[in-house]
């Protein structure tokens, strides 16, 4: 039997380095998500990109993001290389490193380029807010959307010193005011999003309450079903968002998983999205918010939503039947 040499330092440092390699891991399997999304929304935004100008726009978000989370990946991949390979042997083990060479480039490349990844998805979900109350009015949208792009304007500015602090020759991760910049940053990051979230929660909600008194259950749930309203309002990023605040706050070692996904949900969500928006499916400006005129044929009544052009399935032009059959 070969000799057991037991890990470098203490049994907590050991404890976050494992959780730090399966984080790594994790990270891995987010990214593999995030391509296979990728790959489906570029070849449906493609083959409808001349029936819709936003496609085009979409096709250079989805690659930046893409090409950004790359960045992220083989930064996440070299500083793993470094602390468990390059400086194995480094006094007190792989997470003294880690935590000694906070700092370095690759640490520093990762953090930025995922800030900007992050920024860039919470953009898009400030947008599909202000799309999803459109509905509404055109007034009622840019109310909405006014306190969550304050919020954004905030998020960019507090970055500049978050960064300044992490990169700081004498920041520790452990560190009382590293640390009080990462929960504070991510903090508002978080709220940013569950704001949107909910916001956008209250506006599927009230248009699911005024559509089921006079459409048909199956174009009802159209944008009013559980999943549809998970995927729209990003809810899967602010639940991993939660719980990497508490990791945060109490040093836990599940803090470095809660990280690989929270950055992993958010792309995924935003890609979600995009793939309802790309099977039209998703929430546009012209969809309506109460149907503009019922008209009785007989025993159907037949919905006017002043909507042309439908969205999927058994598509009636601007018209929705209610009691066909009967």
């Amino acid at each position: 039997m070969a000799p057991y040499f037991k890990p470098l330092g203490p049994a907590s440092k050991v404890t976050f380095e494992r959780y730090y390699l399966a984080a790594d891991f994790m990270c891995g399997i987010g990214y593999g998500a995030q391509g296979v999304l990728y790959l489906i929304c570029t070849h449906y935004l493609w083959v409808q990109r001349k029936a819709r100008r936003i496609n085009i726009f979409m096709l250079a978000y989805i690659a930046l993001l893409f090409l950004i989370s790359t960045v992220v990946q083989v930064a996440l991949a070299h500083r793993t290389q470094l602390v468990f390979i390059e400086h194995s042997d480094f006094p007190g083990g792989p997470w003294a490193y880690f935590e000694a060479s906070f700092g370095g480039t690759s640490t520093t490349v990762s953090l930025i380029v995922s800030m900007v990844l992050m920024f860039l998805s919470e953009l898009f979900m400030v947008w599909r807010c202000w799309v999803v109350w459109y509905s509404v009015s055109r007034r009622a949208a840019y109310t909405v959307a006014f306190f969550p792009t304050l919020m954004l304007v905030a998020l960019f500015a507090s970055a500049v010193p978050y960064v300044l602090t992490i990169t700081h020759p004498d920041s520790l991760i452990a560190g009382v005011r590293t640390t009080a910049w990462v929960i504070s940053w991510y903090a508002l990051m978080l709220s940013t999003n569950v704001l949107v979230t909910g916001l956008i929660l209250a506006r599927l909600i009230i248009h699911r309450r005024a559509v089921r008194m006079t459409l048909a259950s199956p174009h009802a749930g159209e944008y009013s079903s559980l999943i549809s309203m998970l995927v729209e309002s990003a809810a899967l990023y602010s639940i991993t968002g939660v719980g990497y605040l508490i990791a945060t706050g109490v040093c836990s070692p599940l803090r470095e998983p809660f990280t690989c996904a929270m950055i992993s949900t958010q792309q995924i969500s935003g890609y979600l999205i995009i793939a309802r928006l790309a099977h039209g499916r998703g929430w546009k400006m012209s969809t309506m918010s109460i149907p503009s005129k019922i008209v009785i044929l007989g025993n159907v009544s037949v919905i006017d939503t002043g909507e042309y052009g439908g969205t999927t399935g058994d598509n009636l032009g601007p018209y929705f039947v209610r009691g066909a059959g009967r």
